[in-house]
């Protein structure tokens, strides 16, 4: 394996020298190399194939406490030094920001050996095997069902590198391969276009579960026909992993994030120490568990990664912090700094939820009156302060009755608070063995879940 360890260390340090030139007190410097692939599929043919290569550079300099940041697609160095002074310029006319304390010091690492964060398999991946895999998905799916009418989705992998660096002693390197499967399977009979998804990730471009994943998701298309109305109120609920891990997003940054809980904008305001869920109900963040889809053991400000406990037997046990959020409050960062685009906040991006005994045919036999829920989109926060989130059903919703799954429902909105539809827990899951979403959570049982409104 080949990797650009020392060039990337090379530019990291050559922006901390130049930013120290040129004033800087803190400097915290990103250097990444992104190489990735794609072949999109439409219409059960290959649509697009396509390849990505990347170099970026974020650079965040403070002047005293003034906040300066730029990120480049650059990699000489004359334009790196640019960069850097745009980022002084931009810190000095900035306002100081009273809540910064530092930037993290260097701390040892719970390293994870690079053979297990990188597959040699997906970096040796050709667009000729990602062609015979999505003719093998597209032929896969035709054959499930004659009112399979297209094969839609991606099949993608790729590596990346990166190094982030910091005038404190920060210096963390790590390179991360990932594979994906995406399908979204559309179904016709004359009077009705019906829907069915699936996924799976991986580190592995070889462990991908490519037919079981087309398999599944024309099941669903191909079983959506006669789709119904239903009235809005209160349902029993089984939600899939992928419908699960999605609701957990919102729950997470919303909740768990010190960020939202300092700006008074988090559901769980106060409420550390309080039993809010379903004892059932146990949550935490670890990434350098072997069960997570894409371990790491530093965030994205070179801070080591820990295991935090969220929730325990339905009780607010911690927070995720980063340095910044952690100074605020007095406290370590748990090690969950997390760049977005335009800003950064602590978020924990490796959940677990904890497991049971049960599974989804004893769960939808022990359901009277609810409905299976493969997925949502659309989702967002009514009112993020209360946990209260809204989103639609996608690609596979059905009623079931009197423990049987009897028929498939139109597009359905749910808006309902968190602390309520998980407040009780009927049952729950275990882990499933494709990974449709990168949260490892098994299905889910909930006796009261509230749908808003129907796609009439």
């Amino acid at each position: 394996m080949n990797f650009d360890k020392e060039m990337l260390l090379e530019k990291g340090r050559f922006v901390l020298k130049t930013a120290e030139k040129l004033g800087a007190t803190q400097t915290e410097v990103t250097v990444g190399i992104q190489n990735s692939a794609l072949t999109r599929l439409a219409n059960s043919i290959i649509d697009q194939n396509v390849a990505e290569h990347h170099a970026t550079i974020q650079t965040i300099i403070y002047v005293g406490k003034k906040k300066g940041s730029t990120y480049v697609e650059v990699i000489d160095n004359d334009s790196i030094r640019k960069a850097v002074e745009n980022a002084i310029k931009i810190a000095k006319m900035s306002p100081d920001d009273k809540d910064f304390q530092s930037l993290p010091g260097a701390l040892p690492y719970n390293s994870i050996p690079i053979e297990d964060l990188v597959s040699k398999n997906t970096m040796n991946t050709t667009p000729e095997q990602r062609a015979e895999h999505a003719k093998m998905v597209i032929d896969t799916a035709h054959s499930v069902d004659d009112r399979i009418k297209a094969v839609a989705g991606a099949i993608s992998h790729g590596i990346g590198e990166r190094v982030i660096l910091n005038s404190l002693g920060v210096e963390a390197y790590d390179a991360r391969t990932y594979a994906n499967v995406n399908l979204t399977i559309l179904a016709e009979d004359g009077k009705e276009q019906t829907a069915g998804w699936y996924a799976d990730n991986n580190t592995d471009f070889g462990k991908l579960h490519f037919k079981e994943v087309a398999e599944i998701a024309a099941r669903k298309a191909a079983e959506g026909f006669g789709m119904k109305a239903i009235e809005p109120r209160d349902y029993e609920v089984v939600l899939e992993p992928a419908a699960l891990s999605g609701l957990l997003v919102y729950i997470a940054y919303f909740g768990f994030s010190a960020l939202m809980y300092q700006e008074y904008i988090s559901f769980l305001r106060d409420k550390i120490g309080t039993k809010l869920f379903s004892e059932k109900f146990n949550l935490w963040d670890d990434a350098l568990d072997e069960r997570t889809t894409f371990r790491t053991f530093f965030d994205d400000e070179g801070f080591p990664k820990s295991k935090i406990d969220l929730v325990e037997n339905g009780i607010i046990k911690n927070l995720a912090y980063d340095s910044y959020t952690a100074g605020r409050d007095n406290k370590l960062s748990t090690g969950h700094h997390n760049k977005e685009e335009g800003h950064s906040l602590p978020f924990p991006n490796n959940m677990f939820v904890g497991e049971g005994d049960s599974n989804l045919n004893e769960m939808i036999s022990e359901t009277k009156d609810g409905l299976l829920i493969t997925h949502f989109h659309y989702q967002n926060a009514v009112n993020p302060t209360e946990g209260i989130f809204t989103a639609l059903t996608r690609d596979g919703t059905w009623k079931i009755e009197k423990g049987e799954v009897k028929y498939p429902v139109r597009t359905l909105r749910f808006t309902d608070a968190a602390p309520r539809f998980l407040g009780r827990i009927d049952l729950l899951g275990t882990y499933p063995k494709i990974n449709a979403s990168t949260f490892k959570v098994p299905t889910i049982k909930l006796p009261s879940f509230r749908i808003s409104s129907i796609q009439k």
